[in-house]
């Protein structure tokens, strides 16, 4: 994907929704506010600004305030869901998003569903506006997060970290070593490493030790044995884990459970 990218500053303030279906070329307009679009079926093209973009199911694109926009004849139909905003600056920090006018859509998530959810509730007063206004910037989020794990594909060290990550994560009860990590994906182990740490600030083996320690957590906060969920999340050494949980909590796995609501 590619084309400008907006700084989305402070949390939206949603105006309205809606979904279209069959439609077949987006107006010719300038608006005042941001326009979220999220493509469920068929595909589109639009000239924002500068940017021409092609748009296909599973895409979205965002219009920002002020910039024309209009779509182009191409002779077939889409469906679209649509949230309007502003935004009003401001805002946090970890409220700033940068989105490109054009990109994927976590592929794992139904936004129809979603957005059949969220209408539903807005016509029934469920949500008050606040509410839905977290749910969208909850959204935007999602897709900023889409829009980093895609981007790694052009940046070859990134993408073999996360290809590290996602190794640890799907083998996280399994004996993990540096010899299957490096026959799995192909590089050094030292290679690998030295990749990893400057991505995510930690070394491969103590990454791993995080994930595992996390998922045990949860495991014990919800009542599992000691024993049993230090061997589920990959330690089949008790005391080792208990050592480890210990350095990486701060407390042992039997005092986090007799302080269940203790913020992990």
């Amino acid at each position: 994907m590619s084309g400008s990218i907006y700084r989305l500053d402070g949390q939206p303030e949603v105006l309205s929704m809606g979904f279209v279906q069959d439609e077949t070329l987006h107006s010719d307009r300038v608006l005042d506010f941001w326009v979220l679009g999220m493509l469920t079926r068929g595909a589109t093209s639009l000239q924002v600004g500068q940017d021409q973009i092609n748009v296909c199911a599973n895409s979205y694109y965002l219009l920002p305030p002020y910039v024309r926009h209009y779509g182009i004849q191409s002779g077939t139909s889409f469906d679209v869901i649509y949230f309007h905003f502003m935004t009003r600056g401001g805002g946090y920090e970890s409220q700033m998003l940068s989105l490109p006018v054009l990109g994927r859509i976590p592929p794992d998530i139904s936004y129809l569903n979603l957005y059949r959810f969220l209408k539903r509730a807005v016509d029934f007063a469920v949500l008050s506006p606040a509410q839905i206004n977290v749910q969208v910037a909850a959204i935007l989020a999602q897709l900023s997060a889409m829009q980093d794990y895609t981007g790694s594909e052009q940046d070859r060290p990134k993408r073999l970290a996360y290809r590290v990550m996602d190794y640890l994560r799907e083998h996280i009860e399994q004996d993990v070593n540096s010899e299957l990590i490096a026959e799995e994906l192909g590089y050094s182990y030292g290679h690998l490493d030295r990749v990893f740490r400057q991505h995510f600030g930690r070394s491969i083996h103590q990454k791993l030790q995080h994930l595992r320690i996390d998922i045990a957590a949860e495991l014990l906060v919800m009542g599992k044995p000691i024993k049993e969920v230090g061997a589920q999340v990959g330690f089949h050494d008790y005391h080792y884990f208990l050592k480890v949980f210990k350095k990486i909590r701060g407390v042992s796995p039997g005092e986090l459970q007799r302080r269940p609501a203790a913020r992990w």
